[in-house]
């Protein structure tokens, strides 16, 4: 248990190289998070509201721990090309998610998708 504890701390606290916190938490923690997406059933409110609530909070989680292990970037231009990109992505990406989910938007394209 010790050792999924540090895997889960040491992004938050910014100790992890930010290679591994963008390919493996970012990337491939993104895509299993998606494939657990998949198997959920579109008309179960409870699971799908678990579902985005649990996506919500694995990308706060990664967005954070890519902020602060930018430091961990041997080039200053990275670093800052990185800090800017998660900035950016809470003022506009993070906004339009909620503005579509709220609208009802999300759930028409999700529940499209599902009759494919």
């Amino acid at each position: 248990m010790t050792r999924l504890w540090l895997a889960v701390k040491e992004p938050w606290q910014g100790k992890t190289s930010l290679a591994t916190v963008f390919w493996g938490y970012g990337l491939l923690g993104s895509v299993l998070v998606s494939a657990l997406g998949a198997c959920i059933d579109p008309g179960n409110d409870v699971a799908m509201w678990a579902y985005t609530a649990f996506g919500v909070a694995f990308s706060v989680y990664v967005t954070v721990a890519t902020y602060r292990c930018a430091d961990n970037c041997k080039s200053v231009f990275m670093a800052r090309l990185v800090r800017v990109s998660t900035v950016v992505s809470v003022i506009v990406v993070v906004p339009a998610f909620l503005y579509l989910y709220f609208t009802g938007a999300l759930g028409v394209a999700l529940a499209t998708l599902g009759e494919q």
